[in-house]
């Protein structure tokens, strides 16, 4: 039933991907800048929440924890690692998604990117 809905989520959420073809991708340099010294990130659907938040902590040695909330379930623990490949954060988030995922961040305001996975928009960051 837990990877169901997770996977229901996805489709959701990378298709209903609002467009983000204006929004300029950060540098390696300032995802370094960003992420390298550890993060906190909540992050939320691009409906504003209303299929999932989440709560994720980049630690500096690259170490991925947090949280997931499917709406109407129990928020479910993630544990995983984090990379940067050039510009991209590259991520696990088991048990959700254990299988490596690469993400563009997408500038959207002063502490705020829109992710970005395979080209589609899937969820906002803000930290």
């Amino acid at each position: 039933m837990r990877r169901t809905s997770l996977l229901a989520i996805c489709a959701v959420v990378i298709g209903g991907a609002a467009s983000a073809q204006d929004r300029k991708p950060f540098t390696a340099a300032e995802m370094q800048a960003l992420v390298g010294k550890g993060l906190s990130v909540n992050s939320i659907d691009l409906e504003g929440g209303k299929h999932f938040t989440g709560r994720v902590n980049l630690a500096a040695n690259g170490a991925l924890s947090g949280t997931l909330t499917v709406a109407g379930q129990r928020p479910i623990a993630l544990a995983g690692a984090w990379k940067l490949k050039g510009a991209q954060l590259c991520r696990t988030l088991g048990p959700v998604q254990p299988e490596e995922v690469c993400e563009t961040w997408l500038r959207s305001g002063a502490k705020e990117a829109v992710i970005q996975v395979e080209g589609k928009a899937t969820s906002l960051n803000r930290w």
